[in-house]
């Protein structure tokens, strides 16, 4: 059996840098490194520092993680529009019904 290689998603510019093709050419690439938190900052403000799900329940509690209201994969933007606070028990079951929605298709 002779063994295939995969094409190489990193591309070299200039010599010096790497720029990472997405794998998924028509999903948007959420913001990394101080461009992301500075996003995430100004959702905590934004959001008081509460879970936004806790509130539509009538409950309060503080806010740990920036959540993608419409996943990225799913076709939604990286806009604050489209983003909100969670609590980490919040964050973690809407994460595991999104994986599972994927992992369908």
């Amino acid at each position: 059996m002779k063994l295939t290689t995969l094409k190489p998603r990193l591309q070299t510019a200039g010599g010096r840098l790497a720029v990472l093709q997405p794998i998924r050419p028509n999903t948007v690439q959420r913001k990394r490194g101080w461009a992301g938190v500075q996003d995430r900052e100004r959702i905590r403000k934004r959001d008081c520092g509460l879970c936004q799900e806790c509130l539509r329940q009538g409950l309060t509690s503080v806010g740990s993680d920036v959540d993608h209201k419409i996943p990225l994969w799913k076709g939604g933007s990286d806009d604050d529009d489209n983003k909100e606070l969670l609590c980490i028990t919040h964050h973690k079951e809407k994460s595991a019904r999104e994986a599972k929605d994927r992992a369908r298709g």
